[in-house]
């Protein structure tokens, strides 16, 4: 009489693998935005207004001109409306001081070449009653989009890089994946992890102005993150 077989050896049952794949990418930017604000403030109601809503002509002049250009440097601008408050300022001594008034408008102007950026904020920065507030470089659409498939799939490849790392350590045969999801969306789980999504780097708020007055401007790569949670079984 043949000897009854033991137990089934624990790797050669199907063994149910969870894991976080992440994929990344750094890039130049291709296209760089400058936000502006233009504003004065004074003890006279109108004296403020008067003065931004010259500001921000010669802005729009300006933009007119950068537009005209061939080829262009720019490829969209934005003028939000100037908008007007008041208010009473404490002195030294806690007492209310007479009333102060402002007008102040953002601008924006989004540039594909950075050179042309480079002497606007030169010109710009420059002026009295405008500030710089900062820089976004960006990707453009095209870009962002064949890139962030990109960036997807290596996170996806990644979690099943490391399903297969687990499986072989545990004895366990080749790995299917049977679910992929962005964090927090995959079956059975309930962490309430919100899915990441790509994210775009943002350049130093001012600019640094070197000894001779020149402004330097150094572009940040932009950089783009994927993260993807798969279950995979293995094959037994």
């Amino acid at each position: 009489m043949s000897e009854p077989h033991g137990p089934t050896p624990p790797y050669a049952r199907t063994m149910e693998i969870t894991v976080a794949g992440t994929g990344s990418a750094s890039l130049r930017p291709e296209r760089a935005t400058i936000h502006l604000m233009a504003g004065f403030e004074g003890p006279e109601p109108q004296a403020p207004l008067v003065r931004t809503t010259g500001l921000v002509e010669r802005f729009s002049a300006e933009v007119a001109r950068l537009k005209a250009a061939v080829p262009s440097p720019t490829t969209w601008s934005a003028v939000l409306p100037i908008r007007t408050r008041s208010w009473r300022p404490y002195s030294d001594k806690g007492n209310l001081t007479p009333l102060v008034y402002a007008a102040a408008a953002q601008l924006q102007v989004k540039f594909r070449d950075v050179s042309a950026l480079t002497r606007f904020v030169e010109e710009w920065a420059g002026l009295e009653g405008v500030t710089v507030v900062r820089v976004d470089w960006t990707l453009t659409e095209g870009t962002r989009q064949e890139q962030e498939r990109r960036v997807l799939a290596r996170a996806v490849e990644q979690a099943r890089d490391r399903a297969r790392v687990i499986a072989t350590a545990a004895g366990a045969g080749e790995v299917r994946i049977v679910e992929v999801a962005d964090p927090g969306l995959l079956g059975g789980d309930r962490s309430g992890t919100l899915a990441p999504s790509a994210v775009a780097g943002r350049a130093a708020a001012s600019a640094a102005s070197t000894a001779g007055g020149a402004v330097e401007l150094s572009p940040e790569d932009v950089e783009l993150s994927a993260v993807v949670h798969a279950r995979f079984v293995t094959a037994g």
